[in-house]
């Protein structure tokens, strides 16, 4: 099984510590489910920066394929984060840059070579999602990352395109999301940090409590993680307590330290 992941990756500086860390949507998941034992593929931009050959080195030596990873004149997305005393993560104001990320658009090179992969991951508020759900053939299985925007009406406006939908955020989106899997024929997961999680589906409501942790380093790349355990899981067994478990057990680990992924 190979995963096309296409979003962003970007250079994470954390000011507390003086480091910089790879992070962004598509390059976490890349390297996730790579770990996992799956062919993955960073399909993107990336900047000719320092920054751009530090991202592109890192995808390489994780043995991501770079095939559609594009190395565009100007500089790779970047921000700037910070953690609270629990480890939460929190952007600088004014901080994020989307660098040459910000207008690609998917060549037509590139929609070829996904229509080879077997999964595609992204998120909703990428540039590329409305022509996905367009190109995506009949068959093709797509996880999409919905953040924390409640953005419920792309699941009625696409119906059947997104096979699993994951919200990051509070237990009060729970009975909207109930609702909406009793006529969404996908999967809905709703993330809640040291609440655990839920999987909607068909109108039933599965739970995972969140996994003990000694010290959360950084929640930075979490629900990234998170998804690529899940998304694996469910795609072997279609067993959804299990993907819940493996997807908080890879949350737990991202966890325990700085940045999406390691660096």
């Amino acid at each position: 099984m190979k995963i096309a992941c296409f979003s962003v990756a970007a250079l994470d500086f954390f000011p507390q510590q003086n480091e910089h860390y790879a992070g962004g949507n598509s390059l976490n998941q890349a390297v996730r489910f790579r770990q996992l034992g799956h062919e993955t593929a960073f399909v993107g931009p990336l900047g000719t920066d320092a920054a751009g050959d530090r991202i592109f080195d890192l995808l390489r030596r994780e043995g991501v394929d770079l095939a559609c990873t594009h190395r565009l004149d100007g500089e790779t997305a970047s921000n700037q984060l910070v953690n609270d005393e629990w480890g939460e993560r929190f952007g600088v104001d004014g901080a994020w840059k989307n660098g040459v990320y910000a207008d690609y658009c998917l060549s037509e090179s590139d929609w070829d070579f996904m229509g080879r992969c077997d999964v595609w991951a992204t998120h909703v508020n990428g540039p590329n999602f409305a022509e996905a759900v367009r190109r995506k053939p009949a068959g093709k299985f797509m996880a999409v990352d919905f953040l924390h925007l409640q953005e419920y009406d792309v699941l009625e406006k696409y119906p059947g395109a997104v096979n699993i939908a994951y919200f990051g955020g509070t237990r009060d989106m729970a009975d909207d999301l109930l609702r909406i899997s009793q006529r969404n024929k996908g999967l809905l997961v709703l993330t809640l940090g040291a609440e655990g999680s839920l999987a909607f589906e068909g109108g039933k409501t599965c739970t995972q409590p969140a996994l003990p942790i000694d010290k959360v380093v950084d929640t930075t790349g979490c629900g990234d993680a998170f998804q690529a355990g899940f998304t694996s899981e469910f795609l072997k067994t279609g067993d959804i307590p299990a993907a819940l478990l493996a997807g908080a057990e890879l949350g737990r680990l991202a966890a325990s330290s700085f940045g999406g992924v390691p660096w």
